[in-house]
């Protein structure tokens, strides 16, 4: 749906969202940047943004089969995490080693956190679904064109049943850790544009060196939605006074710094989505194709205002 001045309120980008949030987060993994040797207890990776302290990982490599899991301890910096046990094995960078979270001790893949419900799930370990299910028109935010529009989605975790009820287990922590996610996530990203900073920004400063060389981060006086970030801090609500080829300059100073070895962007909200809840999740059984599943449901909505142009041109008229 386009309203009348070109804003884009689409259900499927929502979903994409969530879906794009859900592998982020609960499917993280990141690059060794350094070998692995048997006894470690600190580990070098490229970016530790999306895990946290007493998260359960996995480290892995090309060789199949070749895996250990552990858990952090605590993250030391933008680089480097610190394990609760001493490595048990080597893992080298020249394997493509790789650290991933595993919630429950079951990694998630990104392909299987799927767009829409299924009638038989292709990954009986453990598949996500993302189900849009409703759009509505709630109500007149402000005066002359500010609709608030609601998107409600629904998000399933399945997990096939077992013996020895792995898969209770799992559905309830991915369930928790959804949960949790989404509270922490209310401003859902939806198709936000961003680019690396090219330099580091001092702290009380106004310009930002990105590369601009494409033109496309102009002059904007007239929204205030853009964004400096890094693993460390984040500041919102600029607006874009001046633009050259390297570099913009902000409509405030920056209060805190940002460090491109702290992985700092620039982004532009394209979406705005200012308020979300998490009603409920159900927990239950269900039968997909001939395979009995441990599932559970998480409902979400959230709300973004459609602002919509007065007066009107009619569309019923006679011209």
């Amino acid at each position: 749906m386009v309203n009348s001045i070109g804003q884009v309120h689409s259900l499927e980008q929502v979903c994409d969202g969530m879906i794009n949030l859900i592998i982020k987060n609960a499917g993280a993994r990141t690059l060794l940047t350094s070998n692995v040797s048997m006894g470690d207890t600190v580990v070098n990776v490229d970016n530790t943004f999306h895990f946290k302290d007493g998260e359960q990982i996995v480290l892995m490599d090309v060789t199949e089969g070749h895996l250990e899991y552990n858990s952090i301890l605590k993250t030391l910096n933008t680089n480097q995490f610190a394990l609760v046990n001493p490595m048990q094995s080597a893992f080298l960078t020249s394997d493509t080693a790789t650290l991933q979270k595993a919630i429950g001790n079951v990694p998630l893949s990104e392909n299987f956190v799927l767009f829409g419900d299924r009638e038989v799930i292709p990954n009986p370990e453990l598949t996500i679904t993302v189900d849009p299910v409703t759009m509505n028109q709630v109500e007149w935010m402000y005066l002359r064109g500010g609709l608030s529009l609601q998107y409600n989605l629904d998000i399933r975790v399945y997990a096939k049943l077992d013996v020895n009820e792995v898969a209770y287990r799992v559905v309830q922590k991915y369930g928790d850790y959804l949960f949790d996610l989404l509270i922490n996530n209310l401003h859902l990203d939806v198709v936000n544009d961003e680019t690396f900073l090219t330099g580091n920004v001092t702290a009380n400063t106004n310009v930002v060196s990105i590369d601009n060389s494409s033109g496309r981060w102009a002059v904007d006086l007239n929204s205030h939605r853009y964004e400096v970030q890094d693993n460390q801090h984040a500041e919102t609500d600029f607006y874009i006074t001046a633009a050259d080829a390297t570099s913009v300059t902000l409509s405030r100073n920056v209060f805190w710094g940002y460090s491109m070895s702290d992985k700092a962007l620039f982004r532009r909200r394209v979406r705005y989505i200012w308020n979300a809840l998490v009603p409920d999740i159900e927990y239950g059984f269900i039968q997909k194709g001939s395979q009995m599943y441990k599932a559970c449901k998480i409902t979400w909505w959230g709300k973004e205002v459609n602002e919509i142009e007065f007066p009107q041109r009619t569309g019923g008229g006679i011209t």
